[in-house]
């Protein structure tokens, strides 16, 4: 894979970025305990974060189509780096507020709404397809890349240096990855139909295209139903769960947060060694229900549980995305991939606000074992009938999938 020089530049400057999130991750977490906050100020920093990406997801998908992705991603990678700047400066002055970091917050949120279909539709554009699924495995372990590495070094460095030090490091990497996008060049020149017409209209029409291949629209259903009930609590309940029940240091809540990580990025380079035939819609929907009962165990407080169980996690996770996102760029044409990849993106983003939401106010009425418990139920039965339903429906037929486009494109 790494002989394609385009792919190999697009691959490091997205790592590199993404330990830089890892950093903030954890310098997140730390500063809403600085500022005097708890689980709801966490919540709510965690949602100004993503819920913006919802709204901006809508246009990024047709951005995507209209315009040439490689612009798209080192614009959005400039844009938060310079975000970050301004965050330091506050923090430097020491006259950062909660409203001050929503709002930092929500502005980064808003370009990452149109950096993810980006992302997620580049590798067809510079990838020939027979090499789809081994690129897809590279390229969705940088996603994780940051729970991986970034948690890790970040607790070691907040804890030694401060939160200043943790935002500092990843707006480098945001400046890294969007210099070296500058150097990607894309396979297919998408021609400049600029912002004047049918933006909307476009957008509606990927809507109607999902909904017609009955298949994809259950797939991102599921997907909706099982990010609302992981992200919160792994991203909330999980931190302070393990600051205040398990009684760790940053550099062991790195550990923590890194496991499901490591967990995912063994699970995705494992996809290549399975047989074809396992890597259908079947086992996605299989691997999310599996996700459910694993994740019952998180609610035992015990450390080497919950390192074992988030490892658990995260390989089941990783399997199933790189499943997802080869069928998703082996079945759909390049002119309609930017609006489907945003509604992936959309599908795991979409709930994730409530999730967070949810998550810090339960924890003011929950034990978070319980919070485990209530998610895991709802990942098992998402996955159970999301398995029902595609056992009844026909193999994915990549021809009338691609019918739908043309009839859609008239």
């Amino acid at each position: 894979m790494f002989s394609n020089k385009n792919f190999s530049v697009f691959f490091f400057g997205q790592s590199v970025s993404t330990i830089g999130d890892g950093f903030q991750q954890i310098a997140l977490v730390f500063l809403v305990l600085q500022l005097g906050g708890g689980g709801v100020e966490l919540a709510l920093a965690q949602s100004a974060l993503v819920a913006p990406r919802i709204v901006s997801l809508i246009w990024g998908g047709v951005l995507v189509d209209r315009l040439n992705v490689k612009h798209i991603l080192w614009g959005t990678d400039i844009f938060r780096f310079f975000i970050t700047i301004v965050l330091l400066y506050f923090l430097y002055i020491e006259n950062m507020a909660f409203i001050l970091l929503y709002v930092l917050l929500f502005l980064s949120g808003l370009a990452s709404g149109l950096f993810y279909p980006a992302f997620n539709s580049i590798v067809p554009h510079i990838v020939e397809k027979e090499k789809l699924e081994k690129a897809n495995s590279w390229v969705q372990s940088i996603s994780q890349t940051a729970i991986l590495i970034g948690p890790p070094l970040a607790g070691l460095l907040v804890g030694s240096a401060g939160v200043m030090a943790g935002f500092f490091v990843n707006a480098l990497t945001f400046l890294f990855a969007g210099v070296s996008g500058l150097f990607i060049k894309v396979k297919k020149e998408v021609q400049d139909k600029g912002l004047k017409s049918r933006v909307w209209q476009e957008f509606v029409d990927g809507f109607r295209y999902i909904w017609r291949v009955k298949w994809l629209f259950n797939l991102l259903v599921v997907d909706l139903f099982v990010s609302f009930a992981i992200v919160g609590p792994l991203t909330v309940v999980l931190p302070l769960y393990s600051e205040e029940t398990l009684n760790l240091g940053g550099g062991q809540l790195g550990l923590v947060m890194s496991a499901y990580g490591t967990g995912s990025v063994i699970g995705m380079f494992t996809v290549p060694k399975i047989k074809e035939r396992y890597k259908s819609l079947h086992s996605f929907y299989v691997l999310q229900a599996l996700q459910g009962l694993v994740l019952l165990l998180l609610a035992i407080q015990s450390l080497p549980v919950v390192l074992t169980v988030l490892c658990f996690v995260g390989i089941f996770n990783g399997i199933s995305n790189v499943i997802l996102i080869s069928k998703i760029h082996s079945s759909v044409s390049l002119d309609w991939l930017g609006r489907t990849m945003s509604f992936v993106s959309l599908a795991s983003f979409g709930s994730v606000p409530l999730s967070q939401l949810a998550a810090g106010g339960l924890m003011n009425i929950l034990s978070s074992s319980l919070i485990f418990i209530f998610a895991s139920i709802i990942m098992f039965v998402a996955g159970t009938i999301g398995f029902s339903i595609s056992h009844k429906q026909n193999n994915i037929d990549v021809g009338d999938t691609r019918k739908i486009s043309e009839h859609n494109s008239l």
